[in-house]
C-alpha cells in the first residue's frame, strides 16, 4: 500500500531530469492510410520508419501514436514497366504526397511531392526498393519539415489562450485527462508559457482534489462496513492510491491513523506517509516539478487509450475537444 504513492513520487521525480534535457519539441503522428499501392505490412514499416527519421532530425517527436498534428503518406503509382526473361523484372516509379495536418480540426500545414523509383522481381519487392530509395536527409523532404514545425510553432503561439479555455471547459465537465493532454501537448518553448503552466499545475490540483475525495469515501465506506483486517485492507487500497498533493491528504491519513489504531502495527505505513507528505511539501519548487510530470504523465496515457489516428476520404479522424 505504501508502495504505490511512493512509486508515483519516485516516477515524477525521475524523470524530472530527463524533460529537463530533452530539447523543446512536439508530437507527430505517422500516418500511413489505405493506399492505391498495396503495400505490404514490411514497405509500411519502411516507410514509418523512413519518415520518422526525417521528423526526429528536425527536432520534432514522430514516434507518438496519437498527438496534435499528423503527417500523411500518399503513394501513387505512376509508371510501371515489366522486363522478361529468365528473370522478370519489374521497375516502378511512384508518387510520394506529404501533408501535415491538426487532428483535432483537419486544417493542413502544408503539403510536398516526392518522386521514387525501384526494381524488383515482383511488383512488391519493387515498392519496397523504391521506399528504400527515400532518403530522410533529402532537400527537399528536410525543407518540408523545417518550414512546417515553423508553421506549427506559430500555431500554438498564437492558439495558447485558446488551448487553455478549452482545457478548463474539459475540466468543468470532468474530463481531466483530456484536458491534462491538451495542455501538456503545448510545446514548452512558446511564448507565454508560464501561463499554459498555471493552468496545467491548476487543472491538476483539482483533479487530485475530487479523486482524494472520491477515494476517501470509499475508504470510510469500506472500513465502516468491516473494522477488521479484510475491510482495513480494500479501505487501505483506496488511501493508499490517493496522491500525497491533494488538499484532503491530510483527512486521508486521519483516516489511515484511525484504521491503524484499531489493527495495529500492520498499518505502521500510514505513519510513514504522513512524514513522506510533510517531507514533499518542504521544497514548492520540486512539488510544482512533480504535478508538472504527473499531469504530463495522465495526459499521455490518455492519448495512448485514443483509436488510431484515421483518414476518411481525405478527412482526418483524431479526437475533437471543445471549441
Amino acid at each position: 500500500m505504501k508502495k504505490t504513492v511512493l512509486t508515483w513520487a519516485l516516477l515524477a521525480l525521475s524523470t524530472l531530469g530527463i524533460h529537463a534535457q530533452e530539447q523543446c519539441e512536439f508530437a507527430l503522428t505517422i500516418v500511413i492510410p489505405d493506399q492505391t499501392v498495396e503495400l505490404s505490412p514490411m514497405a509500411k514499416s519502411q516507410l514509418t520508419s523512413k519518415l520518422r527519421q526525417a521528423v526526429t532530425q528536425n527536432g520534432m517527436a514522430g514516434g507518438a501514436r496519437f498527438s496534435n498534428f499528423c503527417i500523411v503518406a500518399n503513394l501513387v503509382e505512376t509508371s510501371k514497366n515489366l522486363t522478361s526473361g529468365l528473370r522478370p523484372l519489374v521497375t516502378v516509379t511512384m508518387g510520394l504526397e506529404l501533408y501535415v495536418a491538426n487532428t483535432r480540426t483537419g486544417d493542413k500545414f502544408g503539403s510536398t511531392y516526392l518522386n521514387l523509383s525501384g526494381a524488383g522481381q515482383n511488383e512488391k519487392l519493387a515498392h519496397m526498393a523504391s521506399i528504400s530509395a527515400l532518403n530522410p536527409q533529402n532537400t527537399a523532404l528536410q525543407s518540408f519539415m523545417k518550414a512546417t514545425k515553423k508553421k506549427i510553432m506559430t500555431y500554438y503561439d498564437s492558439q495558447t489562450n485558446n488551448m487553455i479555455r478549452q482545457a478548463k471547459s474539459l475540466s468543468t465537465k470532468q474530463d481531466f485527462e483530456q484536458a491534462m493532454y491538451l495542455l501538456t501537448s503545448i510545446p514548452t518553448c512558446i511564448n507565454n508559457y508560464d501561463a499554459v503552466e498555471a493552468a496545467i499545475l491548476s487543472t491538476f490540483q483539482t483533479y487530485v482534489n475530487q479523486d482524494c475525495t472520491g477515494k476517501i469515501n470509499k475508504a470510510r465506506h469500506a472500513w465502516n462496513a468491516s473494522q477488521d483486517r479484510e475491510g482495513a485492507k480494500i479501505a487501505g487500497a483506496y488511501l493508499a492510491a490517493i496522491n500525497p498533493a491533494a488538499q484532503c491528504y491530510d483527512d486521508a491519513m486521519e483516516l489511515a491513523d484511525e484504521i491503524r489504531e484499531r489493527i495495529g502495527e500492520e498499518w505502521e505505513w500510514a505513519k510513514d506517509l504522513k512524514e513522506f507528505g510533510k517531507e514533499m511539501a518542504r521544497s514548492q519548487v520540486e512539488l510544482e516539478k512533480m504535478r508538472i510530470e504527473a499531469a504530463r504523465a495522465i495526459g499521455e496515457s490518455y492519448a495512448e487509450n485514443q483509436p488510431d489516428i484515421t483518414i476518411n476520404q481525405n478527412i482526418i479522424n483524431g479526437v475533437q475537444t471543445e471549441e
